[in-house]
Parts: structure tokens; C-alpha cells; sequence
């Protein structure tokens, strides 16, 4: 970057479920000395977010679903995605010990009703006081339909029925005028009626009376926010979402997507850099370089072939531990019903072995740029924006998540502050604000 260029700042995310080990298989496994509070204890998350917030983190992201793993004998063995609490429940209370820090619930288009989303995610943005996002899933397992007694639709028919789902909830969204409640303490009336409207929605898949029970919160609606990589993932995303978890993959590739991501969304009439674009990574930050590798290497040892194939079950959309290890991927692609962005992904790039794939799948902890000193992994994530022309990170825990994002914040943001790479603080009261300026 010469000397006179614009330096960019990156958004920065915080990514992790409501369960032991949020991305990296075992990451419960720690020193019984160093654990100050359990996952399923709220000082744990209370202790995660005031964390975030002093390292000016725009949000807590929980991704989610209805059925772990699938609760088979080996997640439940190693604690993978089981047990699984619902994080909706948690945000209030860590809304309530934070001001400025936005948090990003998951909620399926396929397992939800359309009201039933609508009505919660504009209570939580009244609750957190504008600073709720809306993860948009259409759910890859099928256990959680097994869980509803609802049978998963096939991949692009899911999507499909979110393009209709999405109209639904922006129709009862819209439903309420911003300015409907008029406290009128005099004449006894609290709301206008001429600006709540039915909306009488009957479409292929969904209908709804309406109009929604929930005045528009501080923000509207919640910030939209999805994480598709297939074709149909990426569609929706240009058209529907203003922040986008893009797939690992290699530098041209992510590159290749962001630009196509952009595109897209202008093809869609929008600005295309409203559209947030982040990478997912979990650096490990150590005092040398030397400390961290060491860290990762130990973090890497702890799963084995039984705990990787497990993980695939969920992205997959079904039970891989009957195939052969040395299955090459391409073979396992056509049965794929759930995120086939990574599998395709890897099939185009050198179709790996199943056993190759599973370990190369284990964690975010396997990309050594983002192994070393605060100084290293700045230039790493630095190089990388430039690169993909991506919007910033999300952070996923590598250990144990309170003292991992500590580490973050207290050593790899202030470098990134010093290079004028990350904010000092919060310039908006909402996560859309704090996001989108």
C-alpha cells in the first residue's frame, strides 16, 4: 500500500454457538485451573461480551440450529455442537451488560414461521435497543427437521421458499408505521389505526394475515445478515443480506467471490459496498511466534478421525463414518444435501480424500498466517482485505473462548488500532449504524 493510499478499516465480528465448542472440536479441553466460569454459566458469556465491547467488536455472532450434530454417540461423546442452548435467550441479558455491541442471532426460514420471526427479531431489536441482526439460514441438517417432525426440502428448493419467506417478513415489518403510536393520553388513544395495515399475504409456501403485533424497533428491522456459498446461497445474499460470512478458501478464490458478491448486489440496484463481506478465522495470538505454534499444534492434536468425520454430518446432510477414508470427495459430492459451498469448493480445488477433507475441515486454527505475534497476524489480516477487497473478520475461539478473545483484544486490536486498520470506539447507538456508517 503506498504511502498516500486510504487506509481501510475492518469490521470485526466475534463468532461462536451456545455450547462447549463453538468451531474448534474440543476447545472445551483446558487447564481446570484457568476456567473461571463454564460455557452454560452466564459469567462466561457476561465476561465474552464486555470483552468485545472494549475491543470496539461491532457484534457477537451466534450461529445455531435445532439439532447439534444430529446427537449421535460421538457428538455427544465430544461435546460437538452438544449440548446446544438457544443464544436468543441469552442476548437480552448481554445486551443489558453491554452499550454499544451488536449481536447476530440465527433463525431458519425452513423451521420458523415467517410471523413468529418477524415478531421476535423486532422484539430483540427493542430489547437490545437497536443492536440485533437476523442471521438468515435455510437449515442443512436434516436431524432438525427429524427434531419438528418437518422434512427438509431439497437445497435449492429451500431457497426458493426464502425468497417468499423474505417478502412475508418484510411485508409484516412494514406492516406497523414508524410513526403508528401516538400516546395520545387525552382523546385515550395509543395508536393509529390508518397506519397498521393487514398485509393478507398467500404465496406459494407462506401466508399471513397480519399486520405484525411489534411496532418498528430503533432500527426498523434487524440488520440481515447470511452465510450462503452456493449459487443459490450467493443470489440470495446480493439481494436480501447486508453482511455476508463468506467460505474459507484460497486468497483468489475469496477474491473471485467478493467480486461477484459485489456485482451481484449491484445487478440488484444496490450499493455494492453496503454489502459487508467478512471472513471467518481463528487466530491464535502468542508472545512469540514460537508460542503460538506450539498453541496451535496442541489444538490440532486433540481431535481424531472419529470426531472430524462426526463434524461433516451436519454439512453433508448425512452419515459419512460408513465411507471409506480414502473416498475422493468428488465421488461424496452428488449425495451432498446441506453447505455444499465447502465441499464443492475443495472438489474444484484438488478433491481431497474424505479423510483429507476432515482434517483439513477440523478448525479455524489450521491457516498458519493467523498464527504468531499480534505484528504477524496484522500483516496477515491486512494483506488479506487488500487482497479480496473483503470488509473485515470474524474471530472464532481456538480455546477457551473468554480468555481467547481477551488475548485478541488485548494484544492483536491494539495493533490493529495503532495501523489505523480497527476503530477506537462505537461512531453509532445501532448495530446498523456502527456497520454500515
Amino acid at each position: 500500500m503506498s504511502a498516500n493510499a486510504t487506509v481501510r478499516q475492518m469490521h470485526l465480528n466475534a463468532f461462536v454457538l451456545f455450547c462447549p465448542a463453538p468451531v474448534v472440536r474440543l476447545s472445551w479441553v483446558y487447564p481446570e485451573d484457568k476456567i473461571r466460569h463454564q460455557w452454560w454459566e452466564m459469567g462466561f458469556w457476561d465476561e465474552i461480551a464486555t470483552t468485545l465491547e472494549r475491543g470496539s467488536f461491532d457484534a457477537l455472532f451466534f450461529a445455531d440450529n435445532m439439532g447439534g450434530y444430529g446427537a449421535d454417540a460421538d457428538s455427544i461423546k465430544f461435546g460437538m455442537h452438544f449440548p446446544l442452548l438457544d443464544p436468543a435467550m441469552l442476548v437480552p441479558r448481554l445486551a443489558a451488560k453491554t452499550n454499544n455491541l451488536g449481536y447476530v442471532v440465527t433463525m431458519s426460514t425452513t423451521f420458523t414461521p415467517p410471523y413468529q420471526l418477524a415478531r421476535s427479531m423486532q422484539t430483540l431489536d427493542h430489547v437490545t435497543e437497536g443492536r440485533i441482526a437476523w442471521n438468515i439460514v435455510t437449515s442443512t441438517n436434516p436431524h432438525e427437521g427429524d427434531n419438528l417432525d418437518i422434512e427438509l426440502p431439497a437445497h435449492d428448493e429451500r431457497y426458493e421458499r426464502a425468497h417468499e419467506y423474505m417478502d412475508v417478513v418484510h411485508a409484516l415489518w412494514e406492516s406497523f408505521e414508524p410513526d403508528a403510536i401516538i400516546m395520545d393520553h387525552e382523546n385515550r388513544i395509543m395508536t393509529d389505526a390508518d397506519k397498521v395495515h393487514r398485509i393478507d399475504f398467500k404465496g406459494k409456501w407462506y401466508s399471513s394475515a397480519g399486520p405484525l403485533s411489534v411496532m418498528p424497533g430503533p432500527q426498523g428491522k434487524p440488520v440481515l445478515a447470511q452465510a450462503g456459498a452456493s449459487e443459490a446461497g450467493l443470489s440470495f445474499a446480493a439481494k436480501h443480506a447486508e453482511l455476508v460470512f463468506a467460505p474459507g478458501a484460497s486468497d483468489e478464490q475469496r477474491h473471485d467471490m467478493v467480486a461477484d458478491l459485489r456485482t451481484r448486489a449491484s445487478d440488484q440496484g444496490r450499493d455494492p459496498y453496503d454489502l459487508k463481506i467478512m471472513f471467518t478465522h481463528g487466530p491464535i495470538v502468542g508472545e512469540t511466534t514460537a508460542d503460538a505454534i506450539a498453541t496451535q499444534q496442541e489444538i490440532l492434536a486433540r481431535p481424531g478421525y472419529d470426531a472430524d468425520i462426526a463434524a461433516l454430518r451436519p454439512p453433508a446432510g448425512f452419515d459419512l463414518s460408513d465411507l471409506p477414508p480414502e473416498t475422493p470427495l468428488s465421488e461424496i459430492l452428488p449425495r451432498v444435501t446441506g453447505m455444499r459451498g465447502p465441499f464443492e469448493k475443495a472438489v474444484q480445488d484438488s478433491d481431497p480424500t474424505l479423510a483429507e477433507f476432515a482434517s483439513s475441515f477440523r478448525n479455524l486454527a489450521a491457516d498458519s498466517r493467523f498464527v504468531g505475534t499480534a505484528s504477524e497476524i496484522a500483516d496477515a489480516l491486512e494483506a488479506l482485505q487488500d487482497a479480496t477487497d473483503c470488509d473485515g473478520f470474524q474471530f472464532a475461539p481456538t480455546y477457551y473462548a473468554p480468555d481467547c478473545f481477551a488475548t485478541i483484544v488485548d494484544h492483536l486490536v491494539p495493533e490493529l488500532q495503532r495501523r489505523g486498520r480497527v476503530r477506537t470506539g462505537y461512531a453509532g447507538a445501532t448495530l446498523r449504524e456502527n456497520l454500515l456508517g
